[in-house]
């Protein structure tokens, strides 16, 4: 069996002279000459899953191979027909079904289109293919272009169940899709195994002035009162009045608003509210995590603390477990806390829990609770958990990171080494086991690391500074990952550990590490386009200088990507002012003298990475 493609080199040709075949019996493509049939090129894909579609294609002037195999897999190579040379052979995963390639124009540009589980545009930009999701809910088994009086520049798109009709937009490679709640969502994860999303949420309600005394939403129904399945554990208005250690509370004025919090169950293809589970009165969700335990179960966890107004701090906290089981959340387990729960995280199957100025370890039992395991004290309070392996990385409101181990046989938890420096947190993540990242509240990002082989037990003790830079915005979230296909596999810019960051302004950003001499190649760049850019006449040393009430530092260890990236908008006198006499590194490690399409290319592979 085989799959063949003739496609017409260009939207003006009628004829084709080549033939692209991919055959099942060896997994390969092969490319003919038309009309007698003379064998160009061939080339072996390898493993045992068959092709399903081929196509010859031509993106800004170069003519590619593209093969689809059955499992979302996805080969491209440059085809020279003339030499009979394949080049540039690339591999990434488009889905996870066979996959279909269908071309098509849209505004004058030719695109392919995926036919897959995970549908995706493929277009050419500055002589490199790009590869664009489509919002397209669910799998796409056929797509014809469509273009009439009526669907102009338009595509024909058909699954099991339907035949829609729409438009490809500007092509981007981010796209946003806005999931309405009506209530605020405060903390996210997302489960794997059962294709959910967890989201605590925040609604307001208030006192019906009636004699139901019911709970009523104030203005349009939330999600988390309108979800299919709803279990509470909210006690009716009229009970709020209770008696305290400061004696009874103030009941709710008839009529006065009143926060309460839900753990909220979405679809993770059609992001529809499955399950809400309505928290205590007074009860507020911090943090929120997917677990596997000691068990070998998955778990939604979530951390919360009671509020009230006459505590400076919360006295009391809950650490909830729950379970999805046919579809059903259940609640597995509930362990009452000295505090609140501010930051969760998983180790070696047990959950790592930030209450107060306290990081405690909890394990299940044999009857399914939680029990304290082990527990870390010197912490003015503990607002953010990382994990990675047998290492836990804490941010503390005023004292900076600390790093802790965890020893479950011995059932200890022990910090083994801290920075000493006075820094208030907003966020923590761990790049490598001896390398941290941080943000703090005067705008700035900074690095430490971990010397393992230091002579010194304090020098073991001591997280370094290895790195500053204000970022100009308040960083409250770090998280491992890309907002781009993951295998790109043509980046001429190596880099790793992909770092994204979030803002408090809604801006997104993103920390990679890089090789040691792209680095050094990248830092003599920015400090001469530094001089050549200047906006708003702020030097740039001083605005990515790192100052804090304590004191300030000069960048050092970051490279500025909104600075670098400016190269290729640049005129062409600027571009060969800035990178005469610059020297980069080739494939194999030797040094030459860089030219400006070396740059440019270089700076526009960066461009890709977010």
């Amino acid at each position: 069996s085989v799959f063949v493609d003739v496609t017409p080199p260009s939207v003006d040709s009628t004829r084709s002279d080549l033939l692209a075949i991919g055959l099942w019996t060896d997994i390969s493509v092969r490319v003919y000459r038309l009309p007698a049939l003379d064998l160009v090129v061939s080339e072996n894909l390898g493993g045992d899953i068959i092709p399903r579609s081929v196509l010859l294609a031509v993106f800004e002037g170069i003519l590619y191979l593209l093969c689809a195999l059955g499992d979302g897999s996805f080969f491209y190579f440059k085809l020279d027909s003339n030499q009979g040379l394949l080049s540039g052979r690339k591999k990434i995963v488009l889905g996870t079904q066979p996959t279909h390639l269908k071309p098509f124009y849209s505004r004058g540009s030719f695109n392919v289109f995926t036919c897959s589980d995970r549908p995706t545009v493929i277009y050419s930009s500055n002589g490199k293919l790009v590869f664009s999701n489509v919002n397209f809910k669910g799998t796409v088994n056929q797509m014809c272009p469509l273009n009439s009086e009526a669907y102009q520049d338009s595509l024909a798109i058909a699954n099991n169940v339907s035949l829609s009709f729409g438009t490809v937009d500007e092509i981007q490679k981010l796209h946003i899709t806005s999931v309405p709640l009506n209530e605020s969502p405060k903390r996210i994860a997302f489960q794997e195994s059962t294709r959910t999303f967890a989201i605590c949420s925040t609604r307001y309600e208030f006192k019906d002035p009636s004699p139901e005394t019911t709970r009523r939403r104030r203005g349009r129904l939330s999600a988390s009162l309108t979800a299919p399945s709803i279990t509470s554990e909210a006690t009716p208005i009229e009970e709020d009045m209770q008696e305290t250690e400061e004696g009874p509370s103030e009941p709710l004025i008839k009529g006065e608003s009143i926060e309460a919090d839900s753990l909220l169950i979405l679809d993770q293809h059609t992001f529809e509210v499955t399950h809400a589970h309505h928290l205590k009165d007074g009860e507020w969700a911090f943090s929120l995590m997917s677990c596997q335990l000691v068990d070998g179960n998955i778990y939604y966890c979530v951390g919360t603390a009671m509020l009230r107004p006459r505590e400076e701090e919360p006295k009391e906290g809950r650490i909830l477990l729950f379970q999805l089981q046919d579809g059903k959340l259940l609640k597995v387990a509930s362990q009452e806390v000295k505090g609140g729960v501010m930051a969760l995280t998983c180790c070696n199957g047990r959950i790592v829990a930030g209450i107060n100025s306290f990081v405690d370890i909890y394990t299940l039992d044999s009857e399914g609770g939680l029990q304290r395991e082990s527990r870390h004290t010197s912490n003015i309070f503990a607002l953010y958990l990382k994990s990675k392996g047998d290492f836990i990385l804490v941010g503390d409101l005023m004292r900076s990171m600390c790093v802790l181990l965890h020893k479950p046989e011995a059932k200890q938890l022990e910090e083994i080494s801290r920075d000493f420096n006075s820094r208030w947190m907003t966020a923590v993540e761990m790049m490598d086991d001896d390398t941290f990242l941080g943000g703090e509240n005067s705008y700035n990002l900074f690095v430490c690391q971990k010397d393992s082989a230091g002579a010194t037990d304090e020098d073991r003790r001591t997280l370094q500074d290895a790195g500053y830079m204000h970022v100009g915005a308040f960083v409250n979230v770090f998280r491992h990952g890309s907002l781009v296909m993951e295998s790109l596999g043509e980046l001429a810019a190596p880099v790793q550990n992909t770092i994204l960051f979030g803002t408090v302004s809604g801006a997104v950003g993103l920390v990679a590490t890089l090789p040691p001499a792209l680095y050094e190649f990248l830092v003599r760049l920015q400090k001469r386009l530094a001089r050549v850019i200047t906006p708003g006449n702020i030097d740039h040393a001083d605005w990515r200088s790192f100052f804090n009430e304590v004191g300030v530092c000069p960048l050092a260890g970051f490279v500025d990507g909104d600075l670098i990236e400016r190269f290729p908008d640049l005129p062409r006198s600027v571009q060969v002012q800035v990178s005469q006499g610059l020297q980069m590194t080739d494939g194999s490690g030797v040094k030459k003298e860089a030219n400006v399409d070396d740059v440019v290319k270089l700076v526009e592979d960066l461009t890709r990475i977010h």
